[in-house]
């Protein structure tokens, strides 16, 4: 564990030193241009790409904890289960980006947060059981509009890009070989998590993109917030039926999912 934070804390310093190019190199990612100061607004180059909930299909997380959780002598109800982990998790996330004391992988976080809801149903879970929720989102398939919405994107010219705040081990065993990326980014590639402006800017920083050359894609409307506060313009898909939040921010686009998503860009050409 020691040896693990050493290689974190190592990295970031890194990547201060030497700056975005050499982490872009390191990561193999083609830079596409240099950052220009005060740049005019640019036709988008890049779409980035929320992963849970947006690419990833939510909806089986229930039945799958509960599975998990029998498998393990453990009777908790999936349904009643999945929203506030999900909420609880968030929250430690957040905790961790506002308190600023060093990067805790997301692993750890959902063991906590895991232990901490389980703890307030008056459910006895032991740390290796409360570990094994955030694997099962890497088991997850994605909604069956993201190939060819992502196909027909990639035919009108747009670099793809993931990012998310799951962790690398999730990303690389559900979505990462389904498709040709153009680079990804994770929560551990800055060491922030959402919706933090850094993790954000940091990305663009990466690819040598400016914030107009970029169009953030997410269903979760707290990713509409944190794009546009950053700067973006943004598309919802809005998966479930949602009304737009009042938090001040609201996306440039609204569509139900990656197809038509791929027909208003090919349309409007942004």
């Amino acid at each position: 564990m020691a040896q693990n934070e050493g290689l974190r804390n190592s990295r970031r310093e890194w990547v201060k030193v030497t700056g975005a190019g050499a982490l872009a190199a390191a990561l193999g990612v083609n830079v596409i241009n240099p950052r220009r100061a005060n740049a005019a607004p640019a036709k988008a180059r890049a779409l980035f790409f929320d992963v849970g909930g947006t690419m990833l299909d939510w909806s089986v997380m229930p039945g799958k904890i509960t599975k998990y959780f029998a498998e393990r002598g453990v009777k908790i109800d999936g349904k009643t289960f999945w929203v506030p982990w999900r909420t609880k998790l968030f929250f430690y996330m957040m905790y961790n980006s506002m308190i600023g004391s060093g990067f805790i992988p997301l692993e750890e976080l959902a063991t906590r947060s895991t232990l901490a809801l389980a703890k307030s149903l008056k459910i006895e879970l032991k740390p290796s059981d409360a570990a094994g929720v955030l694997p099962l989102l890497g088991e997850l398939d994605v909604y069956p509009d993201v190939m060819p919405g992502l196909q027909k994107m990639r035919e009108l010219g747009y670099k793809l890009v993931p990012h998310t705040q799951l962790s690398i081990g999730v990303l690389r065993k559900a979505l990462l070989e389904r498709f040709k990326w153009d680079a990804y980014f994770t929560s551990e590639t800055f060491g922030i998590y959402k919706p933090h402006r850094s993790i954000y800017l940091k990305a663009i920083d990466v690819m040598g993109l400016e914030r107009s050359e970029v169009i953030y894609v997410t269903t979760n409307q707290f990713d509409v917030f944190g794009a546009k506060g950053a700067g973006f313009r943004t598309a919802w898909v809005d998966r479930w039926s949602e009304p737009p939040e009042p938090y001040g921010y609201t996306p440039d686009w609204q569509v139900k999912d990656f197809v038509e998503l791929a027909k208003v860009l090919e349309a409007e050409k942004p």
